[in-house]
C-alpha cells in the first residue's frame, strides 16, 4: 500500500492560509462551508448510531471461530486502558490540532463517516466470533455513547486501529502523523495481544482508514476543480 501521508488541498471555502480563529470566520461567513460543516456533524452522528445498532444486533447472531496462529502462540494480556488512553488521546488531540485547519476538520469528519460506512458493510459480510481466549475491550466511552453494552463480535475490522491510522493521515504536522503511527502501531499490537480481535481484522484496518481519507480527498479535489 502506497500512503500519500500528504494532506488533502483545501477548497475555495477556506483558503489554505486560513487557520485557527480567523480560518473560522472566514469559513462562517461563507454560507456553503458552514451548510457542509453542520450537515458533516449531522451524518456523522446519524452513521455513529446506525453502526452502534447494528453492533449490537450482531451480538446475536452467529459467527465462525478463526484459527490464528498468531493469537494461538500466547496467552491474552489485559490491555484494556493503556488502549483506551493511546485511542481518546489521539481522538481528542487530533480534534484539537485540526480545530486551527476548519476544512481539514471537515474533512476528517467526513472520512469518519466513510470509515463507519465501511464498517458496517465489513460487519455485515463478515461473521465472526471472538477467541475463546479473548478479553473485551470494555470501552467506556463506546459502551456509553455509542452501542449501550458491551459487544465482542464487532471484529473486522479492528476500529480502535482504523481510528488511530485515520488521524495519522488527517494530521497537519509531521511530528503529530509520527505519533498518531507510533499510536496506531500500539493500539493494534494491543487489541491482538489481548485477544480483542484476529490479526487480520488489524491488517486489514489501515486500508480502510486509507480508503475513507481517499475517497473524501478525491472528492474535495473534484468538486475543487469545478
Amino acid at each position: 500500500m502506497s500512503v500519500s501521508m500528504q494532506p488533502a488541498p483545501p477548497v475555495a471555502a477556506v483558503s489554505r492560509g486560513s487557520v485557527g480563529a480567523a480560518g473560522w470566520r472566514q469559513g462562517f461567513r461563507n454560507r456553503s462551508f458552514l451548510f457542509e460543516a453542520v450537515l458533516t456533524l449531522l451524518l456523522l452522528l446519524l452513521m455513529i448510531r446506525v453502526c452502534a445498532a447494528f453492533m449490537n444486533a450482531i451480538e446475536a447472531r452467529k459467527g465462525v471461530v478463526l484459527p490464528d496462529p498468531i493469537l494461538s502462540s500466547f496467552k491474552p494480556m489485559d490491555l484494556r486502558w493503556p488502549i483506551f488512553i493511546v485511542l481518546w488521546g489521539a481522538i481528542c488531540g487530533t480534534l484539537y490540532h485540526l480545530s486551527r485547519h476548519p476544512r481539514y476538520l471537515v474533512m476528517a469528519l467526513q472520512a469518519a463517516g466513510v470509515l463507519l460506512v465501511f464498517r458496517t458493510i465489513a460487519l455485515a459480510v463478515v461473521p465472526l466470533e471472538p477467541m475463546k481466549s479473548i478479553i473485551p475491550l470494555n470501552d467506556p466511552i463506546v459502551v456509553g455513547l455509542g452501542t449501550g453494552k458491551l459487544v465482542v463480535k464487532d471484529l473486522f475490522f479492528s476500529g480502535h486501529t482504523a481510528t488511530m491510522f485515520l488521524c495519522a493521515l488527517a494530521a497537519r504536522s509531521t511530528r503529530w502523523k509520527v505519533l498518531c503511527l507510533a499510536g496506531t502501531l500500539a493500539v493494534g499490537a494491543g487489541v491482538i495481544l489481548q485477544h480483542v480481535h484476529y490479526s487480520g481484522d488489524v491488517y486489514a484496518a489501515p486500508f480502510f482508514a486509507y480508503a475513507s481519507w481517499r475517497i473524501v480527498f478525491l472528492a474535495h479535489k473534484k468538486l475543487r476543480a469545478l
